[in-house]
């Protein structure tokens, strides 16, 4: 960490609390020969440094982080910066849902770096992982933050200028709550969606906005309410008959909005739902120009509605979908992602491409509120340290309007300690040569190649051909060379490195395995390369492990634990049928041999991706 001596003078109230954590956390030391900081409110951001004296005039408090990161990369050599962001809101929204729940004190680290990027909203997702007052099972062996956790979070984002926002599901989304026997069977409609109209149902959501409610200093709260895709089909038909999607919405949104008025809390919401119920095809993205009135009617005014997009490369896309949304009373938010959910490696290209062109339609369309999503669907396989790359590439959006990687990267360095290309080259992870995407959607190759069972290889026809060998080999190799003085980011790059050289061996054996002949010398060097993968995937799960541990509460890491050691398992099992064969006691391995059949690709050899474990392991129901 590069340490920079300062020496604040008569810094206001509001903003030494956050220094002290920034002294004590993040290099920089106080020293009466330091360079001298002095600040003060303003109409809008400013920081310049000139003769040793670094003067900031700041419009809100995290402002005033940001200039400070401009010491670390200028040191005490002059500059001057003013550009006013071009968003009054830009933050990120942490999935603390998906088995990986981040540790207070790993909040806290990316709070910090948030704030020396400038960045000023934040918001924890939590579907289950929130303790209830009364409902034991709510959050059970989650990990659940507990009320004084989520206080001292808030505290702590607020010392630096940083909104923490509750973001909750009220609708859809709930199957980990709803699904232990104890729960009353009256509040389901589906195995993961509320009864609308229930009355227990909105008793359980009031004690859910009281929990977090009094958690948080904001008035602000995301209610959730996406991907309900199953809303008024399970009990809710058998009770009632088929009700249209749209007026079961406006129904529950009311009474949800009901109770948050009653805690003076102001909602946003997802706006997928909406767009579902006026599309032709039921699908979010293709909608008509124009809404239909009952659509738009349905949609409450006081309710800023999440337009979340991860996925378009066309600017046109964009604009035309802001228009849309723009047709609703309410106020529109823009959701952007890191895509942090591809598996154990982010697909930060694809973080580039997508959230460029929606950026630049955001500003001209007026748009002032917008964050990134850090999912971690599957599993939580992607440790979340990996979102800060995406989380500077929003700040310097706003701040700067450039995104050019070596601009990037120095800014990256100065706010976080790390070096950018250990957060960029981690797409390499899912592009080996050859494997070229059929459509804007990534491949995540590192996750169907880490998991494709080592006897029944279903991805043997997609990737005909292909060595992916030398590939992960110079990965391991680079990841070998990325070192951190802290623990958390020394236990991500050791972690990369190991699963690189997993991903080699792994390569190596899926190359060779299927060639393999009864009573040869080759089975019995594939016993002996099995035996190495096993030792590797052990290897490689104590690395993951660690990195777990350093980022994370311990609940969900069983997931992970389970997937590896599975794979250890059937690699022991493929070391003893390779004996078998090169003992001449069976004339071949079956599943190696029979035929195989294309899965992700199409018929020009282009690949979807394959994001859940269970349909990378085995064409039988897991």
């Amino acid at each position: 960490m590069k340490i920079v001596q300062v020496w604040p003078c008569g810094l206001p109230q509001e903003l030494q609390a956050g220094f002290a954590e920034m002294a004590a956390h993040e290099g920089f030391v106080c020293a009466e020969n330091g360079i001298r900081i002095t600040a003060h409110r303003a109409l809008q951001f400013s920081a310049r440094c000139q003769d040793r004296c670094l003067t900031v005039g700041y419009q809100n408090i995290v402002q005033f982080f940001r200039a400070l990161s401009y010491l670390k990369e200028n040191g005490s050599a002059p500059f001057s910066v003013g550009r006013q962001p071009v968003f009054s809101e830009n933050g990120v929204m942490l999935d603390c849902s998906r088995n990986a729940v981040l540790a207070p004190h790993s909040v806290c680290l990316l709070l910090r770096k948030m704030a020396l990027m400038g960045l000023n909203t934040a918001m924890l997702y939590t579907e289950d992982t929130y303790e209830i007052p009364g409902q034991p099972y709510f959050g059970y062996l989650r990990g659940a933050y507990t009320a004084q956790e989520l206080r001292a979070l808030d505290a702590y984002a607020a010392c630096l200028g940083i909104e923490l926002i509750p973001c909750i599901q009220t609708l859809a989304h709930l199957e980990r709550a709803l699904h232990w026997p104890q729960n009353d069977p009256a509040l389901r409609d589906t195995e993961d969606i509320l009864m609308v109209g229930e009355e227990k149902v909105y008793a359980l959501i009031e004690q859910m906005i009281r929990a977090v409610s009094g958690a948080f200093r904001t008035k602000r709260i995301h209610i959730g309410m996406d991907e309900a895709w199953s809303l008024g089909l399970g009990n809710y038909r058998f009770k009632n008959g088929f009700v249209p999607s749209a007026r079961l919405m406006k129904e529950h949104l009311a009474q949800v909005c009901a109770i948050t008025q009653k805690y003076g809390l102001q909602p946003m919401m997802w706006s997928d739902m909406y767009l579902r119920a006026a599309s032709p095809t039921g699908e979010y993205y293709h909608v008509p120009d124009r809404l239909p009135q009952e659509v738009l009617n349905a949609a409450d005014p006081g309710v800023a509605l999440v337009y979340w997009d991860y996925y378009h490369q066309d600017p046109a896309v964009y604009r035309r979908l802001l228009e849309v949304h723009a047709q609703f009373a309410c106020p529109t938010i823009f959701a952007g992602g890191l895509w942090t959910w591809a598996g154990p490696a982010p697909a930060m290209d694809k973080m580039r491409s997508s959230s460029l062109p929606a950026l630049q339609e955001c500003q001209a369309r007026g748009v002032r509120s917008v964050f990134a999503t850090a999912w971690g669907d599957n599993g939580g396989e992607a440790n979340l340290l990996t979102a800060l790359y995406g989380m500077q590439f929003y700040a310097e959006y706003a701040y700067t309007g450039c995104t050019d990687e070596p601009v990037l990267a120095a800014r990256f360095n100065a706010c976080t300690g790390e070096i950018a290309d250990a957060f960029f080259q981690l797409s390499a992870f899912n592009n080996p040569p050859g494997v070229l995407p059929k459509t804007e959607d990534p491949v995540n190759a590192a996750k169907f190649l880490l998991y494709e069972d080592p006897l029944l290889p279903l991805f043997t026809a997609d990737t005909a051909g292909m060595d992916f060998v030398r590939h992960y080999r110079n990965l391991e190799t680079l990841y070998a060379s990325f070192s951190s003085q802290d623990s958390a980011f020394e236990a991500l790059y050791r972690f990369y490195e190991q699963l690189a050289r997993l991903l080699a061996l792994k390569s190596a054996w899926r190359s060779q395995a299927p060639l393999a002949q009864k009573a040869s010398a080759a089975a019995a060097g594939l016993a002996l390369l099995a035996q190495q993968c096993a030792r590797q995937c052990s290897d490689c799960k104590l690395a993951w492990e660690l990195a777990w541990e350093k980022t994370n509460k311990p609940f969900g890491f069983e997931i992970i634990d389970l997937r590896l050691s599975g794979l250890k398992g059937r690699f022991e099992t493929a070391a003893r049928q390779m004996q078998r064969l090169a003992a001449g006691e069976i004339e071949r391995i079956e599943t190696l041999a029979c035929p195989k059949l294309r899965y992700l690709t199409n018929q020009e050899g282009r690949f979807s991706g394959c994001y859940s474990w269970g349909e990378c392991i085995s064409a039988c129901r897991i």
